[in-house]
């Protein structure tokens, strides 16, 4: 197995054990109707926009169909909260100059928040804040990390 492949992996494992740990937990009151869900895309490495990845009809399908009518996906759709979870590469000592000085990923020193003015990450100030909140809740450490707008 590859450490991309453990990596992906081990994303996938955190995921399931956060929503098996939220469904049994007693701090969250019960809402009829939630759904709560980890949605796994394939071909995120080669291409969002396949029939089966992020940027496919099948997760706003799959809740449409799920929604007993179009006011209540409206609903569902309006307070949810999705959280991209991907990797991100440390600094590769080579092309050390491909990346901000002060916004560069440390292996192993955090959750890292990635953002890019050409908004090619999900991350926005909603979702960064809400992260930044809940690792400084939960402990732990995190990361920001700017690509570099002129590669």
């Amino acid at each position: 197995m590859t450490l991309v492949n453990t990596a992906f992996m081990f994303n996938r494992f955190c995921a399931v054990e956060a929503i098996a740990d939220y469904s049994t937990s007693t701090l969250f009151p019960e809402v009829k109707g939630n759904i709560n869900a980890i949605a796994l895309f394939n071909h995120e490495e080669i291409g969002s926009v396949s029939t089966s990845g992020a940027m496919s009809s099948l997760l706003p399908t799959l809740i449409s169909r799920l929604s007993p009518s179009p006011q209540t996906y409206a609903q569902s759709v309006a307070k949810s909260f999705l959280l991209s979870c991907d990797m991100s590469h440390a600094v590769h000592p080579n092309y050390a100059s491909k990346h901000e000085t002060n916004h560069r990923p440390i292996i192993n020193d955090g959750i890292i928040i990635k953002t890019n003015a050409k908004q090619r990450y999900a991350t926005d100030s909603i979702s960064s804040f809400i992260l930044k909140k809940m690792v400084a809740r939960y402990g732990g450490k995190k990361q920001e990390f700017e690509v570099r707008n002129d590669m």
